[in-house]
């Protein structure tokens, strides 16, 4: 009866641990499945933001997007099939299975599949589809910026490859995905999935690590037939028993280390961060205090590119590794994915936290040594801090990543901590980014022209092409109001493609002139600049040896390496780089000559003083005598007075631009002026002059020239 009982305890003792070992697997394949989405989704995203890849599908150019997404989201990546699919009909614009572009017919077949597949997946982010192409894993990419009705299908196909890896990491054999009406085999568990394309469920099934149960199985036909041996029989027990609690335990590990840690680093991942920072915020007293760090390396991508992944992962768990021991045990640190990492330090007092966020911002500064390289990356930092900017970790979280926002537009490793007016900027600035993509779409821009004049003559040489937005509700917009977010955001890209192909289109009724159009510094580090350019004028059928790019001081330092192969590029087919608000910036003259500047263009501030301030005429006058002994162009910007003019003359600038001639008009106006300058008669003078202003122009009316 003892013995009975025994074995009766063992056995119930048994099948709690196989109960509880199944348990713990079924939550490792829901973890993996969902990491393998979410690198997906990182992976998806990274290829649609760089250069204008969402704007170039907007516009339907889809052999561009196939090259710079489908392609190498399958070559690079291993995801097979990639889709762009409108919101509204569910109809696929583009598709890419393995490497190939579907032509239309190919997608109208695909087009049933993928509305139910958008049905089905609801407002999760994954799940499994089944077509004819087998089983896949679809993921839908979070929303593309700058194109709300589009929406990004990728699927990761659920093959030998796939299962094989799922069953190294997860330590099980026999993966494999069936329906779920299929009778499943003795010795096997499974999940059930939603299937995304049709009503039937999905079971992902492996064979079961239990030992317990199935060896009482094997057993008891031995314990009835010895009972002389059952002694020795439940000693076997219970070494049966001992080895399925160190099952038990080795998976409850790898579950844990999978659905809590980060792959690569083994930091927190977000789950589990954000789980802890909940449990620290609910269990602060009254005088504890938070902060809360977002961190972004600077320039992690361009180290990824240049030296490689394998280097890029060596210094991300070099970093990890750093904040980890810099947090120490007053807080957790976490990775959300590529570059991005967390951290919270809690302390007894507010005025205790801040030399553990010093010791944690230095800990990413400091030079990182990464297969025999010192490599200097740094960070951008927010913080917010708790209880004072939000008692909630997701209220805390979104502030300290609008402080992060700001410590990247203020330059590389920048530290910022959150204040209230950040998020009324933060709103204004992505309502401004919504409706400016908007505006791009349903062409509320306009473009405007300011001649650029001849110094002697006064005679019209070119047009600066000008952009503003008329707001529906705001009317006309200058592009202070709308370009820093532009520059901020993937729009820039857009907005300038835009500009460019609409001054070309416009500039062809304006012979015999040049045209200048602005181009943002972010522009200069797309690798296709200059083939998109060249694309422009070919369709418009635009000269290039009248076309004038203008870039900022700024863009000198971007246009170092790539950038300058670029600019070289431009130069080589005819077209003019001009150097715009020249004086405001760091860039000297012998830092122009490494790049291939054919225009410098004297910021408005210093024309503005000449004749008032001393300093700004000889700094004028310097610029100018030494531009000219370059053999560059000289441009003085902002002229409004005569006398600013006789000084331009005396110090020998060749053009002018400013108030004092024209502000910048419709294109209509702009071809009158080239009208009436070509029929001036020659007795009066080589050429007519535009209509003179001996006055400054209000404030309300001026309009800052030299910005797009």
């Amino acid at each position: 009866m003892v013995l009975g009982a025994l074995i009766g305890l063992l056995v119930i003792t048994m099948a709690g641990n196989d109960r509880r070992v199944v348990a713990r697997e079924r939550d490792a394949v829901f973890a993996l499945l969902e990491e393998r989405a979410a690198a997906v989704q990182r992976s998806a995203s990274a290829l649609l933001e760089e250069g204008d890849t969402i704007g170039r599908a907007v516009s339907g150019e889809f052999a561009f997007v196939h090259e710079r997404f489908g392609r190498p989201l399958d070559a690079h990546f291993g995801y097979e099939r990639a889709y762009l699919v409108d919101r509204s009909s569910g109809k696929p614009v583009y598709a890419s299975i393995d490497g190939a572009l579907l032509n239309e017919e190919e997608m109208a077949a695909a087009a049933p599949t993928l509305r139910r597949a958008l049905r089905g997946i609801g407002e999760r982010s994954m799940g499994l589809i089944v077509d004819d192409r087998g089983v896949g894993l679809a993921v839908i990419v979070p929303p593309l910026a700058g194109a709300p009705g589009l929406l990004c299908i990728a699927v990761d196909a659920v093959d030998d490859a796939f299962l094989k890896e799922m069953e190294q990491r997860l330590q099980v054999s026999g993966l494999h995905v069936m329906p779920a009406r299929e009778p499943s085999r003795g010795g096997e568990d499974g999940v059930v999935l939603t299937n995304l394309a049709g009503d039937a469920p999905l079971v992902m099934s492996w064979r079961t690590q239990s030992a317990g149960i199935g060896t009482l199985t094997d057993v008891a036909p031995v314990i009835a037939a010895l009972s002389s041996a059952l002694l020795g029989i439940c000693l076997a027990f219970l070494v049966r028993a001992h080895r399925s609690a160190r099952a038990l335990a080795e998976s409850e590990a790898r579950a844990s280390s999978l659905a809590y840690r980060d792959n690569l680093t083994g930091l927190s991942n977000r789950g589990r961060f954000i789980s802890l920072l909940e449990q620290r915020l609910a269990a602060m007293k009254n005088q504890d205090a938070l902060a809360l760090l977002f961190l972004d390396l600077d320039d992690f991508k361009d180290i990824n590119d240049t030296l490689g992944h394998v280097v890029g992962d060596e210094l991300l768990c070099e970093i990890a590794r750093r904040l980890e021991a810099a947090v120490g045990e007053a807080g957790n640190a976490g990775r959300f994915g590529g570059d991005e990492f967390v951290a919270f330090i809690a302390a007894p007092a507010a005025a205790a936290l801040d030399a553990h966020v010093a010791r944690v911002t230095g800990a990413v500064h400091a030079p990182v040594l990464v297969d025999g390289r010192e490599l200097m990356v740094g960070a951008s930092v927010g913080v917010a801090y708790a209880p004072r900017h939000a008692a909630t970790a997701r209220d805390l979280m979104r502030r300290a990543d609008i402080a992060l926002y700001r410590a990247k537009a203020e330059g590389r490793g920048s530290f910022a901590a959150f204040e209230p007016p950040m998020e009324v900027e933060t709103l204004h600035r992505r309502k401004v980014e919504q409706e400016l993509a908007e505006a791009i779409l349903h062409d509320q821009l306009t473009l405007l022209y300011q001649p650029l004049v001849d110094v002697e003559s006064e005679r019209i040489l070119g047009f600066e092409a000008l952009v503003r937005w008329d707001h529906p509700e705001h009317g006309r917009l200058l592009p202070e109001a709308f370009i820093p977010v532009a520059e901020r955001s993937r729009l820039i890209s857009r907005l300038d493609s835009w500009v460019l192909r609409a001054a070309c289109e416009a500039g062809r009724t304006l012979p015999d002139v040049t045209l200048s159009v602005n181009m943002s510094a972010i522009n200069l580090r797309d690798p296709d600049l200059s083939e998109r350019v060249l694309a422009v004028l070919e369709e418009t059928g635009f000269d290039p040896a009248r076309l004038e790019i203008e870039i900022t001081e700024s863009a000198l330092f971007t246009a170092e390496g790539p950038g300058r192969e670029t600019l070289v590029r431009l130069r080589d087919v005819g077209i003019r780089i001009a150097l715009d608000d020249f004086g405001t910036g760091h860039a000297s003259l012998v830092h122009i000559r490494s790049v291939p500047v054919t225009k410098i263009k004297i910021d408005r501030s210093f024309i503005l003083n000449l004749g008032i301030e001393r300093d700004a005429a000889a700094i004028v006058e310097y610029v100018i005598r030494l531009g000219r002994s370059l053999g560059i162009i000289l441009t003085a910007e902002g002229v409004e007075t005569r006398e600013q003019l006789r000084f331009l003359r005396a110090f020998g600038a060749q053009q002018a631009q400013g108030y004092l001639f024209s502000p910048p008009v419709p294109i209509e106006t702009a071809r009158r002026f080239l009208d009436e300058q070509r029929v001036a008669v020659p007795a009066q003078g080589a050429n007519r002059r535009l209509p003179e202003r001996t006055d400054t122009a209000s404030a309300s009316d001026k309009e800052p020239a030299g910005t797009s």
